[in-house]
């Protein structure tokens, strides 16, 4: 079905299909061993980080609900809205990397593009004319874009969850490149975007072959899946879409179950009946 529809609509609207982000001037020429540790290490730090946004999300939707704004019929939409708008709109003007879902942001935020490059905001420079100079100032846009993200679900509105942590893992990638000077711009933003968004939404394969083929980077891809892979299993018992339907698979990968494991002499019995 996702192949039908992104074939039609590119189809209809002229788009080829190629890459959308540019992190660095030159790509990956090849992948080294150290890399896929690397990457499962960013992993971590994703999954970390979106360990401490799931627990500051659910006390902010616990404010809401303290606040009579969540209830079954929806009687107290608009004041919900506003009261999420509010927070958006604020974060958004003192950090304008943070606006907009993060589809065409990631590559400003991934190249630390001055805010005059953003696409879709109007000042570009924000109230205070923030930009990304220094390791501090993407580890603010990275807090804020997941703050910004707590709102808007809170506030009911529409969307979804990837692109916008990608460009949280953006920023927190490049903030690692501050710290870490001789560290590819490539695999630290890719890598922590991946660690982020599969620790929340469970989706390994899907989201390292998106973010690698949208960067035009597909060298990053067993250093990509390494961080996936990693934010998998760390964070495979912390559920917060309440939809999602439990990995069977790493549960028995994970724990040993006595009842559910095949016992060796039923094997041997099998081969001598």
């Amino acid at each position: 079905a996702g192949e039908v529809c992104v074939t039609v609509f590119r189809s209809l609207a002229g788009l080829p299909l190629e890459q959308i982000w540019k992190i660095t001037p030159v790509r990956l020429g090849e992948t080294e061993p150290y890399m896929i540790l690397l990457g499962g290490s960013i992993g971590l730090l994703g999954a970390a980080v979106s360990f401490v946004w799931a627990n500051f999300h659910w006390r902010l939707m616990d404010g809401f609900r303290a606040l009579g704004l969540l209830d079954d019929e929806n009687a107290y939409a608009v004041p919900r809205v506003l009261v999420a708008a509010c927070g958006v709109v604020t974060i958004g003007m003192l950090v304008p990397q943070t606006m907009f879902w993060g589809e065409w942001e990631v590559g400003t935020i991934a190249t630390l593009s001055p805010a005059s490059d953003l696409p879709h905001v109007w000042p570009t420079t924000g109230l205070i004319g923030f930009e990304m100079t220094s390791w501090q100032s993407c580890l603010i846009v990275g807090c804020s874009k997941l703050v910004a993200i707590s709102f808007t679900v809170a506030g009911g509105y529409r969307g979804g969850y990837i692109f916008p942590f990608f460009s949280a893992g953006a920023a927190f990638g490049r903030a690692l490149c501050f710290v870490f000077p001789d560290l590819s711009p490539v695999l630290a933003t890719l890598c922590f975007a991946a660690g982020i968004n599969v620790a929340i939404t469970r989706t390994a394969l899907a989201t390292s072959l998106i973010l690698c083929f949208l960067a035009g980077e597909q060298f990053a891809v067993p250093a990509v899946l390494a961080a996936s892979i990693v934010s998998l299993f760390a964070t495979s018992y912390v559920p917060f879409i309440k939809s999602q339907l439990a990995r069977s698979d790493i549960d028995y990968s994970l724990y040993y179950h006595k009842n559910r494991e095949p016992k060796v002499q039923d094997s041997t019995r099998e081969l001598h009946a």
